[in-house]
């Protein structure tokens, strides 16, 4: 059953900078002043690249008390290629909360999100806490859109439980969907689907790290990194430490360690830096970062702050060896991400607290970087809230789509996106 209902119409605020044929649209999709929209992300449907789809959270500001209008997702959708959006209703099923969306598309251009599914179902007394009802344990929810993301279909129940920092990775080789969540025992772990959502694999426990586990999927090899722990000695302190790649050709049941180094062979030193994740502002993204590359079967790029850099790492055979660093001058960089894009152009992105975002497109699979571009035409300031944990770069041949969330319409995160044409990097 496909859910069709009218949605709540937000008017777009867009601005270009530069000149027609170079100018950089930034946009403001969410534009509510009354909500905290956060961690926005964006899909291009690879057989119609005018389509595009924008999800991120959608939550009440302030204190945490759960009503039914306090944790929402926000979702839209281009058909003329980021220009203009159209929201359309999450597809909440029978729980009538939401919380940290994800999203992929796949190589016929079916959307897919998976989220925290929250609370009990509509006009039920809501539980002290959203991530049971009733006392029994909340899903991670799974829902597809074949339209092009104008409708959603009822969300299923995935095997894996509410997680804090859930994922959803797509495999490009054979559209294998990986979603991280926590097992029964509260384990970080992750589930795949072979049949866009029909059956899941049984849980698998993956490598642990704090706030959860970063991964990326490519042909037979699902990999993740490990690179931070929690040191209790002064409060809860968030330090790096050795920095291992993991590589599974089993779905996630086991796992091979590749210690991830220099191109001289030296392995990485743990690391450092704004990037980490800091529970006072708001910063929780688990790192190191993975990415894939869909155009080169063993090749992963793998990125860690040091200071006010960025440092990324690549491997051509699924770990056993590795370049790098390659060194992106990234001064006061927060919430950052990487991403290979569909024809093997790298991409990375930060933001500033001020806030200024920038970017950066490598086109020689991660040996240099291009001069960074920033990317808004104003510096905006920050509106640190709960579920705007990162932020997010995707990279096609004309375009670089870059997505966070700023506080430039008031005390609450909009969620924002600027497409930048790739003849800006170059």
């Amino acid at each position: 059953m496909l859910l069709a209902l009218p949605a709540t119409a937000r008017a777009q605020t867009a601005v270009t900078n530069g000149g027609s044929a170079n100018a950089i649209t930034e946009i403001n999709v969410t534009n509510d002043p009354t909500r905290d929209n956060g961690q926005p992300e964006i899909a291009v449907n690879p057989k119609d690249r005018n389509n595009l789809v924008f999800i991120s959270t959608d939550h009440r500001p302030g204190e945490r008390t759960v009503t039914p209008d306090k944790f929402h997702c926000y979702a839209a959708y281009s058909r003329d290629g980021g220009a203009k959006w159209t929201e359309v209703p999450w597809p909440n099923g029978n729980r009538a909360m939401c919380g940290d969306p994800n999203l992929v598309v796949d190589s016929h251009g079916v959307f897919y999100v998976a989220f925290n599914r929250l609370g009990c179902a509509p006009g039920e007394p809501e539980p002290p806490s959203p991530g049971g009802c009733n006392d029994v344990p909340n899903h991670l929810g799974f829902s597809k859109s074949l339209d092009g993301g104008r409708t959603w279909s009822a969300p299923i129940d995935t095997p894996l439980l509410i997680g804090v920092t859930p994922r959803l990775r797509i495999d490009a080789a054979n559209d294998n969907i990986y979603a991280v969540g926590q097992d029964t025992a509260g384990n970080i772990a992750v589930s795949v689907t072979k049949n866009r959502g029909a059956t899941w694999s049984d849980p698998a426990v993956l490598p642990p790290q704090p706030f959860g586990t970063q991964i990326a999927a490519q042909g037979r090899t699902l990999a993740a990194a490990t690179g931070i722990t929690v040191n209790l000695d002064n409060g809860v302190v968030f330090v790096g430490t050795d920095v291992i790649f993991q590589a599974s050709r089993d779905g996630g049941k086991t796992f091979t360690n590749f210690p991830v180094t220099t191109t001289n062979g030296t392995p990485v030193a743990p690391p450092v830096g704004p990037s980490l994740p800091n529970l006072t502002t708001g910063a929780t993204d688990p790192l190191p970062w993975v990415s894939a590359d869909p155009t080169h079967d063993g090749r992963f790029a793998l990125m860690i702050p040091r200071g006010n850099n960025l440092e990324v790492y690549i491997t051509e055979n699924s770990g056993a060896k590795w370049t790098g660093p390659t060194v992106i001058p990234a001064a006061g960089a927060v919430k950052p991400w990487i991403d290979f894009g569909s024809t093997g152009l790298l991409g990375v992105m930060w933001r500033t607290s001020a806030v200024d975002v920038y970017s950066t497109v490598s086109f020689n699979r991660g040996k240099t970087f291009s001069h960074p571009v920033k990317v808004n035409k104003v510096t905006e300031p920050d509106a640190t809230a709960a579920g705007d944990e990162f932020s997010r770069i995707l990279v096609t041949d004309k375009y670089a789509y870059v997505s966070w969330s700023d506080g430039r319409n008031g005390g609450t995160p909009d969620g924002i996106l600027a497409r930048v044409p790739i003849s800006r990097y170059k």
